[in-house]
């Protein structure tokens, strides 16, 4: 896990979670009951602090209480998985902006995204996010 941002590790450990790398057929899942996120050995070379911060995201806003809401439909689905995602974004925001001592008028969307492997259908909550920090 040496690739892993050591100030995302602390707040995994902090969450009084694991942090898991396996063989599954997805990036990343949050399993609440045991207090576990399991990630796909794929990202072991790579940059794996955006699924990992998703996957907080799901712990955070407790999306386990939301299972059958999850899995009624695609759009409630979306929406969790959007959830996730902002507060992914967002807690990588804090994590760049002071591991860089970078100020507000100092953060790029682009280089943020390409660095955290960021999806390009997030741009716009990137910037939103970028403009309201601090």
């Amino acid at each position: 896990m040496s690739g892993v941002n050591h100030h995302l590790l602390k707040l995994v450990n902090n969450m009084g979670l694991d942090l898991v790398f396996v063989d599954i057929d997805r990036s990343g899942i949050y399993y609440a009951r045991e207090k576990i996120i399991f990630l796909s050995t794929k990202l072991l070379d790579e940059n794996s602090d955006f699924e990992i911060s998703h996957e907080l995201g799901h712990c955070i806003k407790k999306h386990e209480e939301l299972s059958a809401y999850y899995y009624a439909t695609n759009s409630a689905r979306n929406k969790l998985e959007f959830e996730a995602n902002k507060i992914a974004i967002e807690i990588l925001i804090f994590i760049w902006s002071n591991e860089y001592d970078l100020d507000k008028d100092q953060l790029n969307a682009v280089k943020f995204m390409e660095y955290y492997k960021i999806p390009w259908n997030l741009e716009g909550y990137v910037r939103e996010s970028m403009q309201n920090y601090g």
